[in-house]
């Protein structure tokens, strides 16, 4: 007779649970209780275990952001690890991952406009103590997000009973004063699950206010709300970046072509000596050449000029990780740049 591995039945029942929370983020653990056909306390108590050890996490951010690069990094001598825990306190900076190849981190950067990027870019990244070199890459246009990448782990019918957000109540105010939309991202950023009522204490309005203000967000897309799992627990520990050149005639397609490609975490068009760029997991480093032979397959004419694998990474979406991409604590909290588009991070 076979015997379970309990660990393996851990991760599995911990995947499921992440799973049901990259569908709804902020559902119940009733509710949840309810689709997975599990004990809620059970769950929130699983839940508490896996933010605990890093594994997984919440976030709240705005979905557009004025002004967003990609940027590689070449730094001096000796210097990665020095000058991606500098950056890393820097309120712009998304993600930064240490790469393979000819450069040395890449990072995702967010901006209130142009001005606040370039002075990053020239000022910061100027500096050359720490960095030699830095190629910027200004998204345009993002076609495939990280917020939409699902694991997978529960079936049809399952994902179908975890509910999705609700609807903002008919009597809810249309607009959120900017007050309270800073004290929303700000905690949501934090923690994704933050009740409600803790956030309308820290900001002196009612609970109400506070439900409403989060379902109009919501609704009109300026927040987005994601779970985020460690990729080294998901079974695609391999993670790689891709910058290529594509017709113009064929950007149209990649917007469903690179959406049904279940190993795309993001993918944005760019104003550089690229017009696309994507970050991808994969389950071993050999899909990483199997998966260029793919693309230039389905994208008639594109070319993979350069390829990236990340061999660390550093922080993600304000979270510093370990070498696992375990979360180790919060970076700075980024302020809340009015929104605007295009759009985000990994």
């Amino acid at each position: 007779m076979a015997i379970s591995n309990p660990d393996s039945l851990r991760r599995d029942s911990d995947l499921r649970l992440i799973h049901a929370l990259q569908l709804e983020p902020r559902a119940s653990w009733t509710e949840l209780g309810r689709a997975l056909g599990t004990d809620p306390v059970g769950l929130a108590r699983r839940w508490a275990r896996i933010t605990d050890e890093g594994l997984a996490w919440i976030t709240g951010q705005r979905r557009h952001f004025p002004a967003v690069a990609i940027v590689e990094i070449e730094c001096a001598q000796g210097k990665a690890a020095e000058t991606a825990s500098l950056l890393a306190d820097e309120e712009i900076v998304r993600t930064i991952d240490h790469t393979s190849g000819g450069r040395d981190l890449v990072a995702v950067v967010a901006a209130a406009d142009l001005e606040a990027l370039s002075a990053f870019v020239i000022d910061r990244l100027g500096d050359q103590r720490l960095t030699t070199h830095a190629r910027t890459h200004l998204v345009t246009e993002v076609l495939v997000e990280g917020s939409d990448w699902r694991l997978n782990a529960l079936s049809e019918s399952e994902a179908q009973r975890v509910p999705r957000a609700k609807a903002p109540r008919p009597r809810a105010a249309r607009q959120v004063p900017a007050d309270l939309q800073a004290a929303v991202f700000r905690e949501l950023y934090r923690d994704g699950r933050t009740p409600t009522g803790d956030i309308a204490a820290k900001a002196g309005v009612s609970n109400q206010r506070v439900v409403d203000a989060i379902a109009t967000l919501r609704h009109s897309g300026d927040l987005v709300l994601r779970a985020d799992v460690a990729r080294s627990y998901t079974g695609w520990p391999i993670n790689a970046w891709y910058f290529v050149q594509v017709p113009a005639s064929s950007i149209d397609r990649l917007r469903s072509t690179l959406s049904r490609l279940a190993e795309v975490r993001l993918a944005v068009t760019t104003a550089s000596r690229y017009n696309l760029v994507m970050t991808l997991w994969t389950r071993d480093l050999a899909d990483v050449n199997r998966f260029e032979a793919l693309l230039e397959k389905v994208l008639a004419g594109a070319r993979i000029a350069d390829r990236a694998v990340v061999i660390r990474p550093a922080v993600h979406l304000g979270r510093l990780l370990d070498a696992r991409g375990f979360v180790t604590g919060l970076s700075t909290v980024h302020n809340d740049p009015a929104p605007a588009r295009p759009g985000t991070g990994q």
